[in-house]
């Protein structure tokens, strides 16, 4: 049985992945927790989890919690900390994985990390020129993760782009804006960035994409992977704005958009710091599909569950 050592497990990927392995089954699981709450883990009955006290600010703590041919997960990223503390803490975790000899690292990173880019197709070789401190630290930690790699620690990169469906944050903002009833306001925002990439991702294919570098048989060591659903043409503001308009039972606009131009869109992308300022960029996944990955759900029926999660949540309970 594979034993997998999981580092940041209560945030929304780690509480969306811990439950997949649980419905699979056939694995030990033990997760890194500065509280040894269970409860915390939105986890099946009967599920071989472990949660053990330790914090990667404290390598003292992380003495038994990583064992010898164990596949390692790291999810961590203190929101909170700066620069200095997430590196200090990337050290604390490559250090404590190669005295146990483990098997494997597979580290999620974020596509922000490759920043401001005018490729319209970007991979996992695009030049990284990111603007925030979020994806300058981000890019920083992957340095440090793949200087790491060699004969004695194989590592995985995982770069997801905008991550969303049930419990997540992404596309909040869009689907209160709809149902809000200020037509003229998204209208206004509908011509504007109507023409714009949004590079989301379902969380289940993001999960998936884990799943598959834990049990994929090839030597990825060194490897970087982008993880998203923007080979979908409905990966645009206007198309995904039009479905969940769609499944809110919104009627679209009676006047037709104009869209803005892309260059127009661009600077004002700049304007309010945006890390991507390139409306047209697409990140491609292919390479991860290109090693035997399988996406488990389409990029229209994710945002259906999603736009049903969020009825269910937030419309259905304010009409009641």
């Amino acid at each position: 049985m594979i034993t997998l050592a999981i580092t940041g497990a209560s945030g929304y990927i780690g509480k969306h992945l811990i439950t997949e392995l649980a419905r699979h089954g056939g694995c030990r699981i033990k997760v890194l927790s500065r509280s040894r709450r269970q409860e915390i883990y939105a986890v099946e009955s009967g599920c071989n989890i472990e949660v053990i006290e330790g914090d990667l600010r404290a390598p003292e703590t992380l003495r038994g919690f990583f064992e010898p041919g164990c596949t390692v997960i790291n999810l961590v990223y203190l929101r909170n900390a700066g620069q200095t503390e997430n590196l200090a803490v990337i050290d604390n975790l490559l250090a404590a994985c190669r005295t146990a000899k483990i098997g494997r690292l597979v580290h999620c990173s974020t596509a922000d990390v490759t920043g401001r880019t005018w490729d319209n197709l970007v991979t996992e070789s695009t030049p990284c020129h990111p603007v925030t401190e979020y994806g300058i630290t981000k890019l920083k930690v992957e340095k440090a993760i793949l200087d790491a790699a060699g004969s004695c620690l194989e590592v995985a990169i995982l770069r997801p782009t905008a991550v969303f469906g049930r419990g997540g944050e992404n596309l909040n903002k869009l689907a209160g804006n709809l149902v809000s009833g200020k037509r003229v306001r998204n209208y206004l925002k509908s011509c504007l960035f109507g023409r714009r990439r949004m590079n989301l991702v379902h969380i289940a294919n993001v999960v998936a994409a884990i799943l598959f570098l834990i049990h994929h048989a090839e030597d990825v060591s060194g490897e970087v992977f982008i993880a998203s659903d923007d080979d979908n043409p409905s990966n645009s503001y206007a198309d995904v704005e039009r479905i969940l308009m769609r499944e809110f039972s919104i009627p679209y606009y009676s006047m037709p958009r104009f869209p803005v131009p892309p260059c127009v869109l661009s600077f004002l992308l700049r304007l309010l710091g945006r890390n991507n300022i390139n409306p047209r960029s697409v990140y491609a996944p292919g390479k991860l599909i290109g090693y035997g990955f399988k996406r488990p759900i389409s990029f229209e029926t994710g945002l259906a569950e999603y736009a049903a999660w969020y009825r269910s949540s937030f419309i259905d309970r304010r009409e009641g």
